[in-house]
């Protein structure tokens, strides 16, 4: 329970700084606990921690989006280049503490950090800025057209 309190506090401390729009707890079962995470373009963000496995899992970070597209190949280099050693500290995910892998089930995105030496600590925010980075670079950058169309977003108020 103290590594459920811990992440929990930790995403309860980003709502209250205004990092997220909303934040909630959901069922906690043996050895796992669920969250809701209101964020980026009032969505909605399922993360799952799993102590069994050593896991944080956000199930859908970016939705339509088919395995064998290029826009796939090119997130999975984004994340692998959030572990280099030629990001400054602050930016960079330490393997030795947390590892993180997107998969993608019937074209949902998925992030899941392994967490190292019980380093749920790290492993948390480092989730959690990985996600706020991937909608102004990875998608601003490279795939505006799909955060305009996936999102319903209007490109005058961005």
């Amino acid at each position: 329970m103290k590594t459920i309190e811990l992440v929990a506090a930790i995403l309860e401390n980003y709502a209250n700084r205004g990092t997220f729009k909303g934040f909630s707890r959901g069922p906690i079962r043996t050895g796992m606990a669920r969250f809701k995470i209101l964020s980026h373009q009032d969505r909605f963000f399922n993360l799952i921690l799993d102590m069994r496995k050593k896991t944080l899992r956000f199930s859908v970070v970016l939705p339509e989006v088919p395995a064998n597209s290029s826009m796939y190949r090119e997130f999975k280099k984004f994340v692998e280049s959030r572990h280099s050693e030629t990001l400054p500290d602050h930016r960079r995910i330490d393997a030795k503490k947390a590892t993180v892998r997107p998969s993608n089930r019937s074209g949902n995105v998925a992030l899941t950090p392994t967490v190292k030496n019980r380093d749920y600590d790290y492993a948390t925010r480092k989730l959690i800025h990985l996600v706020h980075e991937i909608y102004p670079v990875f998608l601003r950058e490279a795939h505006y057209d799909y955060m305009i169309k996936t999102f319903n977003l209007d490109p005058e108020h961005l």
